[in-house]
């Protein structure tokens, strides 16, 4: 079996309070954001950061560090042998404590991507494993009064076992009383290209906008995620997140295996 690897880059994170976005109108203007880190010290900042249970029995390595002045995330994990249904999962990330931002945007760059199919696993897009990084927290509650009504917007670099080599897809959804729901696709990016991306709560227009800058190309790419609750009920557990997640496959008699492996640009 081959080894599989997803690499990301986080070089800086940018978060906004405000609700406009200048970058909206010009690539050149995300410079106008105020800078959360640029992860230039030894350790992650614990004003700036916090972290939950995370990894997993299913993984073996598992990293959350600063490296190289870059936010370092790994996470490999592996499927059960013994069946052809469903998959196992594990995790690395690091919350923001500025939990009440709406506007966060991350420069990533994808080095790798791939994870082991399985044809004998229906699950995840038709046979195999799955991984993808998070940008996403809980904006605004439903106004159900539970956290299971926060509202929760996800910007998502994902990737399927059955996907095209070579790239990955950058997108979005939501989720609210733990359904999701609102999918949409940016578009798909080179693996190896320097991009940055930004998820914007547009509460006036009650949506949230996921956008896509490709400094290589000169385009910003954009898609928005209307919806239809309440949003005047500030979220009864608000947070702001980048994850690494792994869903390696079971796969009855193969051990399948599913990675995220992130460093910084350079």
């Amino acid at each position: 079996m081959s080894r599989h690897f997803n690499v990301f880059w986080f070089s800086s994170l940018v978060a906004l309070i405000s609700l406009t976005c200048a970058w909206a109108q010009t690539p050149s203007a995300v410079s106008t954001l105020h800078l959360y880190d640029n992860f230039d010290g030894a350790y992650l900042d614990p004003a700036k950061w916090t972290s939950s249970w995370q990894c997993g029995p299913a993984v073996l390595e598992c990293v959350r560090e600063i490296n190289e002045d870059a936010l370092h995330l790994k996470v490999r994990g592996y499927g059960a042998a013994d069946s052809s249904s469903g998959t196992q999962y594990g995790y690395s990330s690091a919350l923001l404590t500025a939990s009440g931002v709406s506007d966060i945007a991350a420069q990533l760059n994808v080095h790798n991507s791939s994870v082991d199919g399985c044809s004998s696993n229906p699950g995840f897009g038709g046979g195999g494993g799955h991984a993808h990084f998070l940008l996403y927290g809980a904006f605004f509650n439903g106004g159900g009064g539970t956290s299971d009504d926060d509202v929760q917007a996800y910007l998502q670099l994902d990737r399927y076992s059955t996907d095209p080599a070579g790239v990955y897809l950058v997108g979005g959804f939501l989720k609210y009383q733990n359904q999701f729901f609102g999918n949409v696709d940016v578009e798909y990016v080179p693996v190896g290209e320097k991009i940055t991306v930004e998820l914007q709560w547009d509460k006036p227009n009650h949506r949230f906008v996921i956008r896509l800058f490709r400094p290589s190309q000169g385009t910003v790419s954009q898609q928005v995620m209307p919806y239809s609750m309440s949003d005047t009920t500030p979220a009864i557990a608000p947070f702001k997140s980048l994850s690494a997640n792994v869903y390696p496959a079971n796969c009855l008699g193969t051990r399948t295996s599913a990675t995220l492996d992130g460093s910084s640009q350079r």
